[in-house]
């Protein structure tokens, strides 16, 4: 059954092939500012020193990491075309001829791979890069950007250690869509210090912005970060599983209809994560947040309007 509540990353690929299409996830081995020193050492809070990976296969080349995934893809879902995902780390932190060879060589793996999703930083853009991408765009290859925001709360980018600002994504979601790239925003739901009023806040500032897809993941406590430490400490309390579910639709409700949700509950392999157990169990999450909005009566968009857009313009000239 369709679901009627928020646009999945599904019925979108379902809309835009006509068939199954997955991700497969890749390490390019590529590393991050916020650890190699240009920006600090110690990344961001939250983040382990894996990235957002999990150590899954970093000492396989590009191509047997294509390969591999395409067999795991294919025979649990039954997937038939492929969305190449660079995923771990920062994936536009190198120049761009370097970064084409590396998306070439992913897109030569194989015949079936329709495309590139590119997870990366909103400061470790620029135009030569845009333009590269583009062009993959132009060649018929579908060719998403992903930035991690967060949060559009620079005090909450400041505590938790992210090392750019807010006017950093909203200028690289510009430049991205004026190169005609899709973008997708990665936000968490209970960072320390927020609350609803905050959560309610990122939503109406990513609804003032040409988007086109979301990531939503509550805040999970990973070994060996900072966060972890704050955990230990009593500093930082994750949420439960009925807090998230009410602040994921109320994220939504503000959502423009035609966001593409990818993304509602975090990703942490069991081996790292401490905190909190529900998060395992994604498809329970899930379902928790779809009683939510029968419950509300309610769906993606439905507190949505257009003077969204009209408080992000005015930001620029407060």
């Amino acid at each position: 059954m369709q679901n009627t509540y928020y646009r999945t990353y599904s019925q979108y690929l379902k809309e835009r092939f006509g068939q199954k299409v997955y991700r497969i996830c890749l390490d390019a081995g590529f590393s991050c500012p916020n650890r190699d020193g240009t920006l600090g050492v110690d990344g961001c809070a939250y983040c382990a020193d894996y990235g957002s990976w999990g150590g899954r296969g970093k000492r396989d080349s590009l191509e047997k990491q294509v390969e591999r995934e395409i067999r795991r893809v294919s025979q649990r879902y039954g997937a038939l075309k492929y969305i190449a995902y660079f995923q771990a780390y920062t994936n536009t932190y190198a120049p761009a001829e370097r970064l084409k060879e590396i998306y070439d060589t992913a897109l030569a793996t194989c015949n079936d791979i329709v495309g590139l999703a590119i997870g990366t930083r909103p400061d470790c853009v620029d135009e030569e890069k845009f333009r590269m991408i583009a062009g993959y765009k132009k060649a018929g290859y579908e060719a998403w950007m992903e930035y991690g925001l967060q949060s559009a709360n620079d005090r909450t980018l400041k505590r938790i250690g992210r090392g750019h600002g807010v006017r950093d994504f909203k200028n690289a979601v510009f430049m991205t869509v004026g190169h005609n790239i899709p973008v997708t925003a990665h936000v968490i739901i209970g960072l320390p210090g927020e609350n609803r009023s905050d959560i309610v806040a990122t939503a109406k500032f990513l609804a003032g912005l040409p988007i086109h897809g979301i990531k939503i993941h509550n805040l999970n406590i990973v070994s060996g970060t900072r966060m972890e430490e704050w955990y230990r400490s009593g500093m930082v309390k994750p949420l439960d599983l009925d807090e998230y579910a009410d602040l994921v639709v109320d994220f939504l409700e503000r959502t423009h209809p035609d966001v593409v949700i990818e993304r509602l509950v975090a990703d942490t392999p069991p081996a790292f994560l401490v905190a909190p157990a529900w998060s395992v169990n994604k498809q329970a999450a899930i379902r928790r947040i779809i009683e939510r909005f029968e419950q509300r009566r309610s769906f993606q968009g439905r507190l949505f309007h257009q003077d969204f857009h009209q408080e992000v313009r005015e930001e620029d000239t407060a």
